[in-house]
């Protein structure tokens, strides 16, 4: 009751925060020929609900969250506000999940708060995984894995990583019911095996070899043998024509395509032609920008490491590790995609809500200057703000197309 009392005010600020700001998303119609297949699809699913078992959702397939789309659609039909707002409540709800793993990592709830408010105003992703119906299913897998990695972390604090522990238990749990994919798995053990780096000598256990973990590296070894044996292949994203050589490289490559991304979220889009002169600009600066970036992120990662806390290191790590899955689904680097930069945005969002807390301490005795490391994250927030809604602005036009409304009516007629 005491825990819900501290709490259960910030779930409440984050969820009234994330609808206040992107309420208006909700009143877009279907413009996403993906979001219209997801709604015929559940209706065939409401029809046969077994048949979800066989079902290959948009990213892998996952009975339970096709389950999620069938509920869905029981609830709101065609009405797309319902299947939005799902999104947006999901979001939220994870970034109360961030808001209670960094309180209990450094501990700070002010800092806490702000992380879990930047990342809930899209900051470091751009709102993008959560402006169509079809993302559901990454944002349930990104709740997952928040939730998994938050009661091993938990089981450690409290019982030092023993096993039959409760918390242990619902994290083996989260992660079966979530049935993680290769890509989302592969980071979730790195994760954790950074977090046993960072913290657990503190604690004089073993790092790499704690019962725990490696409890967690066979049970994902055993699902996905499974899973490769009984259940849906998808096909690899490695190709024979290209070398392995040249493929590891651009994977490095676009780590740093990607972490610029969040700094500067201008990419060549249509959205572009319509954005002020100044904006136009910034855009053709971008390269040496981009340069002065990268030395940046390099700078301060190597610095994180060697004079940062226990929490800066691991959520570092984070930002790095949650990337690698994502790295090489792009050759070129011409265009990233914002909504693979969800989970990472989190380290982003720690790392600057800790460097705000921290010069804030600093200047404690100055009443006003104090408040200036404010700005920073202010320009991010309206960075953030402005180009989801100019995003949504581009879909509600892409909704008056002729192909999007003939895609509703087909709909429509599908599931009367």
């Amino acid at each position: 009751m005491q825990k819900l009392t501290i709490h259960g005010p910030v779930f409440l600020w984050l969820q009234g925060l994330t609808f206040l700001c992107f309420g208006s998303l909700m009143r877009t119609p279907i413009w996403h020929g993906m979001d219209g297949e997801i709604i015929r699809e559940a209706y065939a699913l409401n029809l046969d609900p077994g048949a979800m078992f066989g079902h290959l959702g948009f990213y892998f397939s996952q009975p339970l969250l096709q389950l999620a789309f069938l509920l869905e659609y029981r609830l709101f039909g065609l009405h797309t506000a319902g299947y939005i707002g799902t999104n947006l409540f999901v979001h939220a709800c994870n970034a109360f999940i961030i808001y209670m793993l960094v309180n209990m990592l450094f501990p700070r709830k002010h800092m806490a708060m702000m992380a879990a408010s930047l990342f809930v105003l899209g900051v470091g992703s751009y709102g993008k995984t959560f402006m169509a119906i079809y993302q559901l299913e990454s944002l349930l897998v990104a709740g997952f894995h928040l939730m998994v990695l938050y009661f091993f972390i938990r089981n450690d604090f409290r019982h030092e990583g023993r096993l039959f522990s409760p918390y242990l238990i619902v994290g083996l749990l989260l992660f079966l019911l979530a049935g993680m994919t290769k890509a989302t798995s592969f980071s979730l053990i790195l994760s954790l095996a950074a977090y046993k780096a960072f913290f657990n000598p503190l604690r004089r256990g073993r790092v790499f070899l704690s019962v725990d973990l490696l409890l967690l590296v066979a049970v994902g070894i055993a699902f996905h043998y499974a899973q490769a044996t009984w259940g849906f292949r998808e096909p690899s994203v490695f190709q024979a024509t290209v070398a392995p050589k040249y493929y590891s490289l651009m994977s490095i490559k676009n780590i740093f395509r990607y972490l610029n991304l969040m700094f500067f979220p201008l990419q060549q889009s249509p959205i572009l032609e319509t954005s002020p002169g100044w904006l136009i600009v910034l855009f053709h600066a971008r390269t040496v920008i981009r340069v002065f970036l990268t030395l940046s992120i390099i700078s301060y990662s190597f610095f994180g490491f060697v004079f940062g806390s226990r929490a800066i290191r691991f959520f570092i790590a984070w930002t790095f590790i949650s990337l690698l899955p994502f790295t090489a689904h792009t050759e070129s680097g011409i265009w990233l995609n914002l909504r693979h930069l969800y989970l990472t945005s989190l380290g982003f969002c720690v790392i600057l809500a800790a460097g705000v807390d921290g010069t804030k301490g600093l200047l404690a005795a100055k009443r006003r200057v104090r408040y200036v490391p404010y700005l920073l994250p202010l320009v991010f927030v309206a960075m953030s703000l402005g180009l989801t809604h100019k995003l949504n602005r581009s879909n509600q036009i892409k909704a008056t197309e002729p192909e999007a409304v003939l895609m509703r009516q087909i709909v429509a007629e599908t599931c009367r």
